[in-house]
């Protein structure tokens, strides 16, 4: 009886510590925006971040930028409609931006209408975009 007695409170203790130790708290809020195309009689905008275009419930979207050799940056998006957009620059600044991204990363960008050349790019970081 002594021995099982012993048993059942370190398995008690044991229990009890286990369930001291809870998965980690994550602070301050968090959302993940999909992705946006809104166009106008002049230009076309793109905005989303990484996270919510990749872990959107559609499969659909998709947004990103990349740098390519000549060196120009490429940006493109989908939305949930599936409605493509796309745009090209070789502004070294516009190439210093995309480099800066990462995993919590949300995307704008803006095409001048019957065009293919990005007039604006905007990368932005935040904590609220983590998953």
């Amino acid at each position: 009886m002594k021995v099982n007695l012993k048993k059942m409170l370190g398995l008690t203790a044991l229990g009890m510590t286990l369930l001291s130790n809870t998965v980690p708290t994550w602070a301050g809020s968090a959302g993940a925006p999909g992705v946006s195309i809104q166009s106008n009689s002049t230009e076309t905008t793109a905005y989303g971040s990484l996270t919510g275009a990749r872990f959107s419930a559609d499969g659909t979207q998709y947004i990103g930028c990349s740098i390519n050799a000549a060196p120009y940056v490429y940006c493109y998006a989908q939305d949930s409609a599936g409605r493509f957009v796309g745009c090209v620059s070789y502004d070294a600044q516009l190439i210093g931006a995309v480099q800066t991204m990462t995993d919590s990363s949300s995307i704008r960008f803006d095409v001048k209408s019957g065009s293919s050349a990005c007039t604006f790019l905007g990368i932005a970081d935040k904590s609220y975009f983590l998953k």
